[in-house]
């Protein structure tokens, strides 16, 4: 990652094109803060510290500390964890995907297959509201009838109250889905988590215009 990669805002830029395919990498997307690209360039690589997630939730950061801690413990069974890496970093197949922030940058990246584990966002997002993950809807929907049943009003009453502890274990066995979630699933849908960004992994870097 070369120092005239990042544009300054407003800059034209051409559209990035993307590598050559391989069955050994996959090309990803991200949007990350300044302070993160200037982080790649001074040390060729970055990770995140768990203390980003509270101060971004703020008082919500318990029920994402419950779905990031279930991330960290599945996903370095399959990748292994950098001891610096404290929480995982999202990458995208498609850049729309990637939230894109004004002031803040778009990667393009190119990450070895086995540097990422690969799963579909709508399972993600499932498991970020604490909520079931169903092999199908209808077993998702029995579920919520049985939450109803035993006077559970939210999914999160499960989390943060000690009276359900077999329906907490069922919603939590249920998350192991998220692994294989990715196979068959379409591109539009793809998401990542990468313990790490490393320099060579940039193709592409651009700064986004602020408003």
């Amino acid at each position: 990652m070369s120092d005239s990669e990042p544009q300054a805002s407003g800059e034209k830029d051409v559209e990035p094109q993307a590598p050559a395919a391989s069955p050994d990498t996959i090309v990803l997307w991200t949007c990350q803060a300044p302070v993160v690209v200037e982080t790649i360039r001074r040390d060729g690589v970055t990770h995140v510290k768990r203390e980003y997630v509270e101060r971004k939730y703020g008082d919500a950061a318990w029920s994402f500390e419950v779905a990031y801690g279930f991330f960290r413990q599945g996903a370095e069974r399959i990748v292994p964890r950098p001891a610096e890496a404290e929480s995982a970093i999202w990458a995208y197949r498609r850049e729309a995907y990637a939230y894109p922030t004004p002031g803040y940058y778009s990667l393009m990246l190119e990450v070895p297959r086995d540097q990422c584990v690969l799963f579909d966002l709508r399972v993600w997002n499932k498991i970020l509201s604490l909520h079931y993950v169903g092999e199908s809807r209808k077993e998702e929907r029995a579920f919520e009838h049985e939450l109803e049943r035993q006077g559970v009003k939210q999914p999160s009453e499960l989390f943060s109250t000690p009276y359900y502890p077999v329906l907490k274990r069922k919603v939590t066995d249920s998350w192991q889905r998220l692994f294989n979630s990715a196979e068959g699933c379409d591109d539009d849908y793809v998401q990542a988590g990468l313990w790490e960004i490393r320099s060579e992994w940039v193709k592409h870097c651009v700064r986004l215009e602020e408003v």
